[in-house]
């Protein structure tokens, strides 16, 4: 799983690391994501802005929104207090030093996610200050 290598710039080290990477090998993750994976596919595929003109812009915003998507499920995931078993992370133990691991990976996430939100604002604020209005 080479995409989980280097999530997040570096957000791999550490406990909260260990904890990402023993849920993106859970099942649980996978399912999320192919789910999520169709939609955001289905949502770029087509409509009246899929002109050749966007396509590199639709394409650079689809990779900002798949990469918010993957932090969100993984986010959201980690930071439930409750119900942390090891189907949902294999090769982690689940005692008090795992627990705040995955809390740390979730703090990481949040922050990861604030990283993502700021250069997709820029990146779409890049695109439209150069049309004018009429």
């Amino acid at each position: 799983m080479k995409s989980g290598k280097y999530l997040a710039g570096g957000l791999i080290k550490g406990t909260g690391g260990k904890a990402i990477k023993a849920f993106m090998k859970s099942d649980v993750y996978k399912n999320l994501k192919s789910h999520m994976m169709k939609k955001i596919n289905k949502m770029y595929s087509s409509g009246p802005a899929n002109t050749p003109e966007n396509k590199t812009f639709l394409k650079g915003l689809k990779k900002l929104d798949l990469k918010n998507q993957k932090a969100n499920i993984i986010k959201t995931t980690l930071s439930m207090k409750h119900g942390f078993s090891s189907k949902n992370f294999p090769g982690l133990n689940t005692n008090r030093r795992g627990v705040i691991g995955i809390l740390r990976g979730s703090s990481n996430m949040r922050k990861y996610q604030k990283k993502i939100s700021e250069t997709a604002s820029a990146y779409m604020k890049k695109k439209f200050s150069k049309q004018r209005d009429n």
